[in-house]
């Protein structure tokens, strides 16, 4: 291996810059590992140099002046080949001129192989007070590092982790992953610091909850004033005078919350030995600790919402002491006519609905002083959004709000800010949120008819005029996703494989009110370009570091990576996969994009090696969601059987040798009614806790088994999950996988987490059953 290290070491020549790349790194090491070093023989290490929070001494491997290696060697017996030993060369390291030659002032150089002079056979290098040969001296491969002595100030362990980062795999692997300099790595090195000792869960500890380390504090304070100063300006009027708005009460706003779910459903929580059954109204919700006791220090709320959770994001409210979700259920046009399964000659992933009425709920979830959630406070429906645009299927909140804090103004209204959604009708719209502070109580919910929106933006065909003379305009494709590349500029994706983008603070975005209603609210995007040849699934931007790169994918089985500087010739496809990836998120931590993959895989798709993924979770049925934080590097995985999981993919990026741990936050399971099964003896009761209602009941009563019913687990261990499954038997048989087939209703479909600084920790899970659960998971 030491040859293999050395072979593939040769001839090149590597800059480090010693003082800024390891002047916070903790190396280790032995005197025993550090004369193996000397010998040649060297082993990649398993894992890259761990940084520590201080250095004693950061100037131990920097020296201002040249040194010159000279060497003597000693004669030898030809004919002597047995003694290896005796063909060591001595060095003696003698401190000569300073350096006055003009260097790169981020990096300095030192000879990767040192050049060997015939005639004085001298070793020459620079930038070091001290020197050790690693392999043998002359020989191309060659290594050399700071030697450990009094005089150069530095220690063995010190220097022995130097070596490994020199020798070992480690170097060469991030800096293919990351980049080349030192600007590259010094990120990468403050990120494991912080937060490779987080295996599963994040970490409420200090510091353990914090921004990107990839982008500096001058670019974040600069996007936040830039915006904040177009919003104040000109955008709130923009948006003021574009959007209609109608409040409702409500007895008119229950048209638009009819969705084809049951108006209630039983759910089976607890402990091992003390399930209990509750029954939860449709719109209603109740405490994650209700089913084990009073003495339970759970911090989270289960609520029923009728149908599948489409969608749930969190709004951006960095110190607010109340944080708000907007939640999307499947809503269909019940007055349409209803098709078979697979029998509807129109499809519905290609064509535009008619209007129908729909909604958007948002939640209110309130925190204590350390931006825990709080269990004491109920969760209260804040705001119903309603409109007559058709079902929305995707939403998105602006990612740096208006202020830090969402607080009711001298007028009391609350702004929640901007929110893009994609409608069933064709089209994209961005709303500005606000509800205004009730006087009967700020508990009371508000029912607001949006109309008239002050951005709509869709994609049309030429206008084309009808037999009476009216000119006619047709979609010529629909939007199927969406994300923000910056807090005004927002990517459109569309069924057919075009991306648009459409920046707010561009002149003309919102046209006066005077102008013409096909000229309204419908501005040309200033980047539209066909990027894939079929329908477009994700999209998703590197913001906040790398805005200028997305990321699609697509139905037919790639993954895009695309720089839109320059679309087409900064563009790579990952390797084709059988499945549709309908899932992925931007992971800032590691510089990649991690999305599903088949056969039960979470892969990472980094910025340099997009096209070759690395995998790092696994469990035993198809993931459905993922979701990544921009505070924390844990990323949470939904899958078909109903689990939701976190881990942590840094620990796998940064070491490719390391087993990466999971952690399962719970399990959801459904079953269809079972009207003629038989149960023999009693079991547990209904329950009827806090806001949720029911009547004493157990599972074999007729009336329990007539209706569905949803179980959930939790309390799991953590385990360390490896990439192949260790029994081949679960893979195949007779030459086929197998792939099982789980309830519908049992999957988790949508995951995310708050990106709130505050309350960084807080995640949200929506299932295919109605199920909503929001828990607190700081450790």
């Amino acid at each position: 291996m030491a040859r293999e290290s050395r072979g593939r070491n040769a001839g090149r020549r590597v800059s480090y810059n010693f003082k800024d790349v390891f002047k916070d790194l903790e190396l280790s090491g032995s005197e025993e590992e550090a004369e193996e070093q000397d010998a040649g023989e060297i082993e990649e290490p398993d894992d890259f140099v761990p940084p520590v929070e201080e250095d004693d001494d950061p100037d131990e491997f920097v020296a201002d002046e040249e040194v010159e290696v000279q060497v003597e060697e000693e004669e030898q017996d030809d004919g002597d080949e047995e003694d290896d030993a005796s063909t060591k060369e001595h060095y003696n390291v003698l401190r000569t001129k300073s350096i006055t030659a003009e260097r790169d002032t981020a990096l300095d150089s030192t000879p990767a192989t040192p050049v060997r002079s015939a005639k004085t056979r001298s070793l020459r290098t620079t930038g070091l007070t001290g020197v050790r040969c690693v392999g043998t001296p002359g020989v191309a491969g060659a290594r050399y590092i700071p030697l450990g002595t009094k005089t150069a100030g530095a220690t063995t362990t010190r220097q022995k982790a130097l070596g490994e980062w020199r020798e070992g795999g480690q170097e060469s692997r991030l800096r293919n992953l990351f980049g080349p300099t030192g600007e590259d790595l010094r990120p990468v090195f403050e990120a494991k610091k912080t937060w490779l000792s987080q295996e599963t869960l994040p970490s409420r500890s200090f510091k353990h909850l914090a921004p990107s380390p990839y982008v500096t504090e001058e670019a974040r304070a600069k996007d936040i004033r830039s915006l904040r100063q177009w919003y104040a300006n000109f955008g709130r009027a923009a948006f003021a005078q574009g959007q209609k708005t109608v409040q409702m009460d409500e007895d008119q706003a229950q048209a638009y919350l009819v969705n084809p779910g049951p108006e209630s459903l039983d759910l089976l929580m607890g402990g091992l030995k003390n399930h209990r059954i509750f029954s939860l109204k449709k719109g209603n919700y109740m405490s994650a600790a209700a089913p084990f006791g009073s003495d339970s220090k759970r911090k989270g709320w289960i609520l029923h919402l009728g149908s599948r959770i489409q969608d749930a994001q969190w709004a951006t409210n960095q110190l607010g002491s109340t944080q708000y979700l907007a939640v999307i259920v499947e809503q269909d046009d019940m007055s349409a006519k209803k098709h078979k399964s697979f029998g509807n000659p129109k499809a519905p992933a290609f064509t535009a609905t008619s209007p129908f009425p729909a909604s958007i709920q948002i939640w209110a979830f309130d925190s204590t002083q350390s931006g825990t959630l709080s269990a004491k406070k109920e969760p209260r429906l804040a705001l119903v959004m309603c409109t007559d645009w058709g079902a929305p299927k995707a939403i998105q909140w602006w990612p740096i709000g208006a202020e830090d804090s969402i607080e009711p103004d001298q007028d009391g209204v609350v702004r929640l800010g901007l929110l893009a959604s994609i409608w069933s009708d064709g089209r994209v719209r961005i709303l500005d949120v606000s509800l205004r502070k009730s006087t009967a109580g700020s508990l009371s919910t508000q029912y607001i008819h949006y109309t008239e929106a002050a951005l709509e933006l869709a994609f049309r065909e030429p206008p084309s005029i009808d037999k009476a003379g009216t000119p006619v305009e047709k979609l010529s494709t629909l939007p199927t996703c969406l994300c923000w590349l910056s807090p005004t500029t927002i990517a459109v994706g569309t069924a057919s494989g075009n991306i648009a983008i459409w920046t707010l603070t561009h002149p003309g975005i919102f046209p006066p009110s005077n102008a013409p209603d096909a000229e309204r609210r419908r501005p040309p995007p200033w980047f539209h370009k066909q990027l894939a040849d079929t329908y477009i699934v994700t999209v998703s931007s590197g913001y906040p570091s790398r805005p200028q790169f997305l990321s699609l994918t697509t139905a037919d089985g790639f993954a895009r990576l695309i720089d839109v500087r320059a679309p087409v010739a900064d563009a790579i496809s990952s390797l084709r996969g059988r499945m549709i990836v309908h899932s992925q998120a931007w992971h800032e931590h590691t510089q990649s994009f991690v999305m599903l993959d088949e056969y039960y895989l979470l892969k990472h798709g980094t910025l340099r090696r997009y096209n070759q993924a690395i995998y790092t979770f696994r469990i035993d049925s198809t993931l459905t969601a993922v979701a990544t934080s921009p505070v924390h590097p844990a990323v949470l995985i939904g899958s078909s059987d109903g689990s939701v999981a976190a881990t942590n993919g840094l620990c796998k990026i940064m070491n490719s040798k390391d087993i990466p741990w999971s952690l399962m936050w719970f399990k959801h399971e459904w079953r269809k009614p079972m009207r003629d099964a038989e149960t023999n003896g009693a079991g547990p009761a209904v329950q009827s806790d806090g806001p949720t209602e029911g009547k004493s009941a157990s599972p074999d009563d007729p009336e329990v088994m007539s209706r569905p019913l949803t179980r959930i687990t939790e309390g799991y261990k953590p385990v360390q999950t490896s990439m192949q499954y260790p029994d081949s038997t679960k893979r195949h048989k007779d030459g086929a996988k197998f792939i099982t087939v789980f309830e519908e209703k049992s999957a988790a479909t949508r995951v995310a987490w708050n990106p709130n600084l505050r309350c960084g920790t807080w995640a949200v899970a929506g299932m295919q059953s109605g199920m909503l659960r929001v828990d607190d998971l700081g450790v």
